[in-house]
């Protein structure tokens, strides 16, 4: 651990001491694990009190390969001035692993084959909402399975073809290599890049980089850029009035039950607007009650971002872009459903997931939190061709002021 004394009062000190100290960093290559549940370390204890961010910890690359999951938490400070950091080595938050549409997917072989299999076979439903529904519910679970007889697990395979290749080249130093042992060192060479392109295109989608294309910087760096957006997102503890909830199911209550209050409830109301009294400007909205065309979809399908985080479904738009011959005739049979006002069944496919992202470094209320929502891969389409549809009206029916 390195301490790091900074004066509050005294800003002109406080920046040399953050230059040199920031200097000393580029010189060593630490990295600062960054700090849950407290701004400051060390209060002086007066009635108007300095509180100075004193202590820190910081680690080295090696380091933080060993641990990736580390968690740098405060606790109460006691009698002392100092605020105690305990720093736990692995957080484990149990939860479910579900399905994600890997980007990589339809560059392998058999990819369209096994989309095809699994989404032409018979469903018990003969409503087009429910079919999608079914058919996705089917197509996750058959890609998943395709997925680990196809690619199975990426670095454990490199691993092996890495310790085989280091082993060929070990006995090459001292003899000749057979024609068998030859045609499998180029060959495991040629797998290893394969196999080291997948785990770098599979780290970056999980880092988030969308900025960088594919090819860009190199697996370590997504790693840790994942890693650290994951610790930065985490959630040590939310605090109420004089309660603190570190339990993840009381995290998730106390989180729930602040929406809902900030929500309320729907109130009936007991009297209308009449608009032709006021005066307001009526316009001809007739084209959106028209039924959604194959050719008004796929212009929609194709502006659909391709890696954005999935919903509950797990299926991005890649997928339907890739897929979209295959599947095409559901989709535009659930889209006409809907839009009739056959309704009963589109909560099926009208889930979301509620993910809370910090607004500040310090948060401990659910308030400091901002709240994003990951809807529905289908939901997305409805919502995405209803808003363009309204797109080009808004000039007419919202003034410019």
């Amino acid at each position: 651990m390195i301490y790091q004394a900074a004066d509050k009062n005294n800003s002109n000190l406080n920046r040399a001491l953050m230059g040199r100290f920031q200097s000393f960093l580029d010189d060593t290559s630490l990295n600062e694990i960054p700090l849950h549940g407290r701004k400051f370390t060390l209060s002086n204890e007066r009635d108007s009190p300095t509180l100075v961010r004193l202590d820190r910890v910081f680690c080295c690359s090696e380091w933080e390969e060993f641990f990736p999951d580390s968690l740098l938490q405060s606790a109460s400070s006691g009698v002392s001035d100092h605020c105690p950091l305990i720093l736990g080595l692995k957080v484990n938050v149990q939860k479910k692993r579900r399905f994600h549409f890997e980007c990589f997917w339809p560059k392998l072989p058999g990819f369209v084959e096994a989309v095809s299999q699994n989404w032409s076979a018979p469903v018990s439903s003969r409503c087009p909402v429910e079919c999608i529904f079914l058919k996705l519910q089917r197509l996750s679970k058959g890609l998943q399975s395709w997925s680990q007889r196809k690619v199975g697990n990426i670095r454990l395979q490199l691993e092996m073809a890495k310790e085989i290749l280091h082993r060929l080249e070990i006995a090459r130093d001292t003899r000749g290599l057979s024609p068998g042992e030859e045609w499998l060192r180029r060959k495991l060479k040629h797998h290893s890049l394969g196999l080291a392109s997948l785990e770098r295109t599979i780290a970056k989608q999980r880092s988030r980089l969308l900025y960088l294309r594919e090819g860009d910087a190199n697996t370590s760096f997504f790693h840790k850029q994942a890693r650290y957006r994951k610790k930065k997102n985490f959630i040590a503890k939310f605090q109420d009035g004089n309660q603190v909830f570190t339990a993840q199911e009381d995290k998730q209550q106390a989180a729930l039950e602040f929406y809902e209050n900030l929500i309320g409830s729907a109130e009936e109301r007991c009297y209308s607007l009449d608009f032709a009294t006021l005066g307001v400007q009526q316009h001809d909205l007739v084209g959106l009650d028209s039924p959604f065309s194959l050719e008004e979809t796929w212009a929609v399908v194709k502006e659909l971002p391709l890696d954005k985080a999935p919903g509950p479904d797990g299926f991005t738009g890649r997928f339907y872009k890739v897929c979209w011959d295959i599947i095409k005739d559901d989709v535009m049979a659930a889209l006409l459903t809907v839009q009739r006002g056959h309704t009963s069944k589109f909560k099926l496919l009208n889930s979301a997931f509620i993910t809370l992202i910090p607004k500040k470094a310090d948060a401990l209320h659910v308030k400091d939190y901002r709240l994003i929502s990951l809807i529905h891969s289908f939901a997305k389409l409805v919502s995405k061709l209803l808003a363009t549809r309204l797109a080009p009206h808004l000039p007419s029916l919202v003034s410019f002021n």
